[in-house]
């Protein structure tokens, strides 16, 4: 019987250490110009910044283009800029109006170098593995995006 409750009292103790686990958070700004929107997600837990996501649509007139083929035509160097780039994901969607661009940046996997050579909305100025999403919140505020809420 003592051993029963002690078993029982130790799946309590371990269901309540991991319900007590720190979440992934998301915190989610954006940046609207005329017919550009940039909507920048850092995902983190604490302060620690993780990951960052920034989807940017850009409507085809706002490049002196009409379709989608052209937009096609036109953007496809920038694809081959972001191919193979460890942490890195990267995709491009062309709808009748727009382009929507995504990219997907794993800051415990990207280089540093990597991150350097492509233009990103918003990467920490300090060390990737001691990013802060409080810094970089400052960091986009600062830029003139706005937090959602």
């Amino acid at each position: 019987m003592k051993r029963n409750s002690l078993g029982i009292v130790g799946i309590i103790a371990l269901i309540s250490l991991s319900a007590c686990a720190v979440q992934e958070q998301t915190a989610t700004f954006v940046l609207k110009q005329e017919d550009e929107q940039v909507k920048v997600q850092n995902i983190h837990k604490k302060d620690a910044l993780l990951k960052q996501k920034s989807i940017t649509t850009i409507q085809y007139k706002t490049m002196g283009i009409s379709t989608k083929t052209k937009a096609k035509k036109l953007l496809e160097p920038s694809e081959k800029l972001y191919a193979n780039k460890k942490g890195i994901h990267y995709t491009i969607d062309f709808t009748e109006k727009a382009a929507v661009k995504t990219i997907e940046v794993d800051l415990k996997e990207v280089s540093t170098k990597d991150a350097k050579e492509i233009s990103l909305i918003s990467l920490p100025n300090e060390s990737f593995a001691t990013a802060s999403e409080e810094a970089n919140e400052a960091q986009l505020i600062k830029l003139g995006f706005k937090k959602e809420k």
